[in-house]
C-alpha cells in the first residue's frame, strides 16, 4: 500500500498552515498547523507534518501568522428571542444618550401604530444615560398617552410602563405588592411605572398580545402533528418570527467566533423554532438549550422531562441538544434586584429580591437531580447563591450522581465560604464576566469597593478547582473577546478596575470560553480544544491575544469562524 494512496484515502480534506495554533490542551501546546478530515481534527503539528497529510483536493488555508483558537463556547445567552423584537424600539445606549432620545424613539414608533396598539421598548440602561435616573410613567406618557407603552431594562429584570399600560394592567396605589416582585411607588403611594422582577413585570407584560399563542407549550406536548401542519402552512406566529429572523442573529454570533451557545430559559415556541431550523439544515453553529423550568418563569419543563424519561444530553443532532434546565433565585446587580446578605452600597435599605423561597428551589432542584437533569440556577448575589447551594446540597444527598455538573448561572458576588462549598459539591459556574467591560461601572457603584474582590472572582474559582465558563448574558458586543478581556484586565469601559487581584492569565481566560464551556455541557471530550479526534470548531483572530497589551484584547476581531471543518464566516477585510 503506497503512502500516496493512504493520504488520498485517509488524509485531510482541510488544512490550516503557517499560524499560531493555540490548542488549549492540558499541556498548553502551541503548534503551526492543523489537519481536518470529515469535520474532525486529524492532527496538530508543524507545517511539514500537516502538509504531508493533505489530499490532492484538500482546501488549504494559509493563516499568515494569525492566531487560531478553538471555537468559542458562550455559556449563557438569549439569542433566538431577539427575533420577537424586530418591531420593538431599541433603547440601548449608545445610541440613546438621554431620556429625551428614548421618548422620541417611542413616540416615533407610536405614530406608526393605530391608537390603542402596544409600543414596546427594550434594553434601556439608566446608568448609561446623561440624565442618570430611571424613566417613569410620566416620561413614557410624553411618548404617547393613547398607546400603552412598556419598556424593559437591560438584563430583563425590570421594566417601566406608562399610565395607559398601568391602567390596562389594573395597577393602582391600592394594588398589593406581588410576591417575588415590586411595584415602584412614589411618596404619595401612586405607582411610578417601575416594575421589578417577573412577578411585577408580568402584570403588564401578560397584557401585551403575543403572536402565535396557539403554538405554546401545551400544543408542543400534546399535539406535535398539529404543530408540524401549522408550520408547513406558513403560520406567522411566534415560531415563524423566530425562524425567519434567525439568520441575522446567527451571523452576528459567528462574526464573534461563537461556535456553541447555551440558550437560557427556552420555552416551547423557542425550542420548536430551533427544531425547525435544525431539521431544515439552517443551523451553522451549535446550540445547547437550557429549558424553562419553574416558577417564577411559569415553565413546565421539569415535570414534563421527568415524565417522559428525558435526561440532560438529549439531542436532535450535533447542532441542537439539551444542556440542562434553567431555574432561578434573584434578579440583577445593575438594577439592584440581585439578593445580597449586606445591602447595596448605593441603596442602604435594599438587599435585592428573592423570587422564590428556599423550599421551592430545593424541591425543584431535587426533582431535576433525581430525574437526571442538570440544574442551571440563576443566582447573582451571595444570598441567592446560598439558596442555590442549599438546594444543590440537598439534591446531591438525595440520590447518587457524582458527575452532575449542576451549574450556577452568573455568580456575581461570591464569598470565600461559598467557594469552598461549591468545590465540595462539584458545582460548575457559568460566570457573567462579560459584564465587567460593558456595565462594570454600575456594579462598582452597587457593590462598593470593599466587595469587588468577590465580583465574578475568576482567580478564586480557578484556585478552588471550580470549573468556570464565561458568558456576557447578551450585554455589549463581541461577547467572548469582551469576556476574555474582562477576565484578564478586570477593567470597565469607563476605565475603572474591579479588583485586579482577581485577574487571570490570557490562557486561563481562553479556557473559560472554550474547553470549560464544553465541560459545562458535558462535551469536553468532543470539543473545546484542538486535539486529534475532536470536532473541528475553530476561530482565527486578527491579533495574538497571548502577547498583545492586555488592554488591546478588547479590540480583537475574528477573521474566520469554522464549524465542523466548514468555513461559516469570513470577515470581508
Amino acid at each position: 500500500m503506497s503512502k500516496s494512496w493512504v493520504v488520498e484515502e485517509l488524509g485531510a480534506d482541510l488544512i490550516l498552515v503557517n499560524g499560531k495554533v493555540v490548542t488549549v490542551d492540558s499541556e498548553g501546546t502551541v503548534a503551526e498547523a492543523v489537519a481536518v478530515r470529515d469535520g474532525r481534527i486529524l492532527r496538530v503539528g508543524s507545517n511539514g507534518e500537516i502538509k504531508a497529510l493533505a489530499m490532492s483536493d484538500a482546501r488549504v488555508i494559509d493563516l499568515g501568522g494569525r492566531t487560531l483558537l478553538p471555537g468559542f463556547v458562550d455559556s449563557h445567552e438569549h439569542v433566538i428571542r431577539r427575533g420577537l423584537r424586530m418591531d420593538w424600539v431599541n433603547c440601548r445606549s449608545p445610541p440613546m444618550e438621554t431620556l429625551r432620545d428614548i421618548i422620541d424613539a417611542l413616540a416615533a414608533k407610536a405614530s406608526e401604530k393605530p391608537e390603542g396598539d402596544w409600543v414596546v421598548g427594550t434594553w434601556f440602561d439608566e446608568t448609561k444615560l446623561s440624565d442618570g435616573r430611571w424613566p417613569n410613567r410620566y416620561d413614557l406618557d410624553e411618548a404617547s398617552d393613547r398607546h400603552p407603552i412598556y419598556m424593559g431594562r437591560a438584563g430583563g429584570h425590570n421594566g417601566v410602563a406608562n399610565s395607559f399600560a398601568l391602567e390596562i394592567a389594573g395597577i393602582t396605589k391600592d394594588t398589593p405588592q406581588p410576591e417575588g416582585g415590586h411595584i415602584g411607588m412614589d411618596e404619595s403611594g401612586e405607582p411610578t411605572g417601575r416594575l421589578d422582577e417577573i412577578a411585577a413585570m408580568n402584570m403588564v407584560r401578560d397584557r401585551i398580545p403575543q403572536p402565535g399563542s396557539e403554538a405554546k407549550t401545551r400544543l408542543l406536548i400534546d399535539n406535535w402533528d398539529a404543530i408540524e401542519e401549522t408550520l408547513q402552512s406558513g403560520h406567522e406566529g411566534t415560531v415563524r418570527l423566530l425562524v425567519d429572523n434567525w439568520a441575522t442573529f446567527e451571523e452576528m454570533l459567528l462574526s464573534w467566533g461563537i461556535t456553541t451557545v447555551h440558550e437560557a430559559h427556552i420555552k416551547a415556541p423557542e425550542a420548536l423554532a430551533y427544531q425547525e431550523l435544525d431539521r431544515a439544515g439552517r443551523m451553522r453553529l451549535r446550540v445547547g438549550l437550557m429549558l424553562d423550568g419553574m416558577s417564577p418563569y411559569e415553565g413546565s419543563a421539569t415535570s414534563d422531562l421527568a415524565r417522559q424519561g428525558l435526561r440532560t444530553g438529549f439531542g436532535w443532532s450535533d447542532r441542537l441538544y439539551v444542556v440542562g434546565i434553567k431555574i432561578g433565585v434573584d434578579g440583577a446587580m445593575g438594577s439592584l434586584t440581585a439578593s445580597l446578605r449586606e445591602p447595596y452600597a448605593n441603596d442602604p435599605e435594599n438587599y435585592g429580591i428573592n423570587r422564590v423561597t428556599q423550599e421551592e428551589l430545593t424541591r425543584e432542584t431535587v426533582a431535576l437531580h433525581r430525574a437526571g437533569n442538570r440544574a442551571c440556577i440563576h443566582a447573582i448575589g451571595d444570598w441567592a447563591i446560598d439558596i442555590a447551594l442549599n438546594a444543590i446540597e440537598e439534591a446531591v444527598e438525595s440520590a447518587p450522581w457524582t458527575d452532575h455538573r449542576h451549574r450556577i448561572e452568573h455568580a456575581g458576588y461570591v464569598r470565600l465560604d461559598q467557594l469552598e462549598r461549591m468545590a465540595r459539591l462539584g458545582v460548575a459556574i457559568s460566570a457573567s464576566i462579560g459584564f465587567c467591560h460593558p456595565i462594570g461601572d454600575s456594579h462598582i457603584v452597587a457593590l462598593g469597593e470593599n466587595r469587588l474582590c468577590g465580583y465574578y472572582p475568576m482567580k478564586s474559582f480557578l484556585e478552588h478547582g471550580i470549573v468556570t465558563g464565561g458568558n456576557s448574558d447578551s450585554f455589549g458586543e463581541n461577547w467572548p473577546i469582551t469576556g476574555i478581556a474582562g477576565c484578564v484586565t478586570r477593567r470597565s469601559s469607563g476605565g475603572d478596575y474591579l479588583c485586579r487581584e482577581q485577574a487571570i492569565s490570557v490562557m486561563d481566560a481562553i479556557r473559560a470560553y472554550t474547553v470549560n464551556g464544553a465541560f459545562l455541557e458535558g462535551t469536553e471530550d468532543e470539543k473545546g480544544s484542538l486535539e486529534p479526534g475532536k470536532i473541528a470548531d475553530m476561530v482565527v483572530l486578527d491579533r495574538d491575544i497571548l502577547t498583545v497589551d492586555p488592554l488591546d484584547i478588547v479590540n480583537t476581531r475574528v477573521l474566520m469562524t469554522i464549524v465542523g471543518g466548514e468555513v461559516v464566516y469570513e470577515r470581508d477585510s
